[in-house]
């Protein structure tokens, strides 16, 4: 299954480069950052070439390269870590995913760990407790939160919890405070947790709605099984059979998710992290795009899809542990 990842790998790649090279105004030498700006015709020009050369599009007498070869240069550099240097930053893009991704990887981290650790014992209380004022009233509430656009949840928290002429509960934007070196470690900690608490929420609340739904689906598909009629006529109590016979299988659905969600939760850090003004990939690959800094953007879906399989090779692995009947061997 690892050796399976690389033909995968490379078939992601193949896709992620033909949408950056066949986007409009790269082949024409557009998109090319601070390119721009220069006023000299003959300066731009020799800034889009250098360009053109550091996207492997031409090589060092200007002519063209082949497509195929274009693909299997930038696709060994990607695989050594050479992603090259950003138009927009002026700084080898390696450097500043070192910078951010630990940013990202931290939030959304902390943020997968709330959504299952809400999404799971709600949605097996609300399947226990079928059709009951609980279950009604976490099923109203989940999808209430699941129908808001986190656009503007983030707007309204930034606007109400973090303005000081309203609440100003918490700080509008970053993941710390300007000055941190009069702080023990304590205190950076509960600072950093102060500034994250709001872009957190907002990265959590959908993802424990939707989840909890499918695990009280499956808790509901199981609690139905001939093995769990058996368990309770075997003299079983109730919390035994739900807890240890019925939860375990309904955890599978979770798992699959589980692909799914870490690669979800970084979409959303786009949008999370310009809101809050967070230094993150997610903030990296908005200001990349809308400058134009092909480098950056490709470096950063890369390591996305690296991210991406990662996930997929722990799912597999975490079914082996919570199903007896799957096997690797």
């Amino acid at each position: 299954r690892v050796a399976l990842m690389i033909p995968t790998l490379i078939g992601m790649t193949l896709i992620l480069f033909c949408i950056v090279r066949f986007a409009p105004g790269v082949a024409g030498g557009g998109g090319f950052g601070a390119g721009g700006a220069m006023q000299n015709r003959q300066a731009r020009q020799a800034v889009e070439k250098a360009m053109k050369e550091r996207l492997h599009l031409v090589d060092a007498k200007g002519r063209p390269i082949p497509l195929p070869m274009q693909y299997l240069r930038w696709l060994a550099d990607s695989v050594t870590g050479n992603f090259g240097e950003s138009v927009q930053y002026n700084e080898k893009v390696v450097d500043l995913i070192k910078e951010r991704l630990p940013v990202t990887i931290v939030l959304n981290l902390i943020s997968s760990f709330i959504v299952y650790l809400i999404a799971i014992p709600g949605g097996m209380l609300a399947a226990v407790k079928r059709g009951r004022f609980f279950d009604i009233s976490w099923n109203f509430v989940t999808l209430a939160l699941f129908s808001l656009p986190i656009i503007w949840v983030g707007a309204m928290m930034v606007g109400f919890l973090a303005n000081p002429r309203y609440l100003g509960w918490f700080p509008a934007e970053g993941t710390h405070a300007t000055s941190t070196e009069w702080m023990t470690s304590f205190d950076y900690a509960r600072d950093y947790l102060w500034h994250i608490t709001l872009p957190v929420i907002c990265l959590s609340y959908s993802g424990f709605a939707y989840l909890s739904k499918i695990q009280r689906a499956s808790m509901l598909d199981n609690i139905g099984m001939d093995y769990v009629r058996t368990a309770r006529a075997k003299g079983l109590s109730e919390r035994v059979v739900i807890t240890r016979h019925v939860f375990r299988n309904s955890l599978l659905p979770m798992i699959t998710l589980f692909a799914g969600i870490i690669p979800g939760l970084l979409g959303g850090s786009v949008v999370v992290e310009h809101i809050f003004s967070i230094k993150g990939m997610g903030d990296l690959m908005l200001t990349a795009t809308l400058a134009r800094d092909l480098p950056v953007v490709q470096a950063v879906a890369f390591i996305g899809s690296i991210i991406a399989l990662i996930c997929l090779l722990i799912t597999d692995i975490c079914y082996a542990l919570a199903d007896p009947r799957v096997s690797y061997e």
